[in-house]
């Protein structure tokens, strides 16, 4: 009997297993669901030095997304590491102004004899394209000055809001 039992047993497992499973339907992703292309590696960094004085210092990574991978290290209200976010269309705005003002045509470095100075390091790169990298300290031209004082406006509330976005 508990021979016949385990047989009944082992079939009914068997055919269960025979069955096949059908497949789940899923729908297709829309646009805001999505991964965002390039979400992956910053667009933009923006990193300020510290100065002998109070100069703000922070860095920032900026992603296609908006969100922002931030450190504070002196003289601003946000220390330590923070994820922030920023609207999509500021990160778009910020690099349409990096392109505006070709900022590719740039020298690599800006940094003049004087180092006590504070500089500020600005990495481009918009998605699938090639990075830039300039670090400017001193005699900088002007367009590029405009563009990075455009980035600390930009950035410089979030390194001194306490709030989380």
């Amino acid at each position: 009997m508990r021979y016949l039992l385990l047989l009944l047993a082992l079939s009914l497992a068997l055919t269960g297993q025979a069955q096949k499973i059908k497949p789940r339907k899923t729908k297709p992703m829309t646009t805001a669901q999505a991964p965002v292309k390039g979400a992956t590696e910053p667009v933009l960094v923006v990193q300020r030095t510290p100065c002998h004085g109070t100069c703000p210092t922070y860095k920032a990574a900026i992603y296609a997304d908006g969100r922002v991978e931030y450190e504070g290290e002196r003289f601003v209200n946000r220390m330590g590491k923070h994820t922030l976010r920023l609207p999509v269309a500021t990160v778009n705005q910020m690099l349409a102004e990096a392109k505006r003002v070709n900022f590719n045509s740039f020298r690599d470095q800006y940094v003049g004899d004087v180092y006590d100075l504070p500089s500020t390091i600005v990495t481009v790169q918009p998605v699938g394209q090639p990075a830039k990298k300039i670090e400017a300290r001193q005699d900088i031209p002007e367009k590029l000055q405009a563009y990075l004082d455009y980035l600390h406006k930009q950035l410089d509330p979030l390194a001194n809001d306490l709030e989380e976005k």
